[in-house]
């Protein structure tokens, strides 16, 4: 089955159905979901005077949309949920719309990357002069990633004598991503990164993660008592 457009059946049945009622609106609001097991298929007329009243496909249009929805699902499974809104008023050319959960992820990432804005200044030594110093003298700093499940990223000193970036748990477990042998490779690792390295590099293609549950200035700022 063709992809839908102007000239498709169900298309040219809105909007015959649009003209005889004398609408000033029909939208069709279709959904595949669960796996493509569950479909539904809502209609919204719109009177002139904006009153509303709801309705569902016949069933010849019905088989049609169900039918599309499964080819654009069974072409690659990954798409997750399948949505078709098609609105069509008087005069006007019908808009068709058919999304899924990737393009939908995919959208929401590319929005994401053109909003995102993080400060690139390295911080330098003395905010990472600071920091050690706090770490020395044996505080830690964390910051919440799931405060729900106890997941916080953390700068640590352990018992060993060296100085850790990683993942600490609320039931007492850790899980370093680096670690420094000595007080000053850890400051010059800390003076040369900034927020938007720490920002992104968790999750370094998917800019709706970025910041979430990340170091940054502002946070050093609060934790050391001055600006860098």
């Amino acid at each position: 089955m063709e992809s839908l457009n102007e000239h498709s059946d169900v298309v040219r049945w809105l909007r015959a159905e649009c003209a005889s009622r004398q609408l000033a609106r029909i939208e069709l609001s279709a959904s595949l979901k669960h796996q493509a097991e569950v479909y539904d298929d809502t209609l919204i007329f719109t009177a002139p005077d904006g009153a509303l009243t709801f309705g569902a496909l016949p069933e010849a249009q019905r088989e049609q949309v169900q039918a599309l929805l499964r080819q654009h699902h069974a072409a690659d499974p990954a798409r997750g949920n399948i949505e078709l809104s098609v609105v069509c008023e008087a005069n006007l050319a019908p808009r068709i719309l058919l999304t899924d959960e990737l393009r939908k992820q995919r959208e929401e990432r590319e929005q994401a990357r053109a909003e995102a804005h993080f400060d690139a200044r390295p911080y330098g030594r003395a905010l990472a002069l600071r920091v050690a110093e706090i770490l020395d003298a044996g505080g830690e700093l964390s910051v919440a990633i799931d405060p729900r499940d106890g997941v916080f990223r953390a700068l640590w000193k352990p018992g060993d004598g060296t100085y850790v970036h990683g993942l600490r748990y609320a039931q007492g477990d850790s899980q370093p991503t680096a670690t420094f042998a000595s007080r000053e490779e850890f400051i010059r690792w800390l003076a040369q990164r900034s927020d938007e390295v720490f920002a992104k590099e968790a999750h370094p293609d998917d800019p709706r993660m970025w910041g979430l549950g990340t170091f940054n200035r502002a946070f050093f700022a609060r934790k050391t008592g001055r600006r860098s």
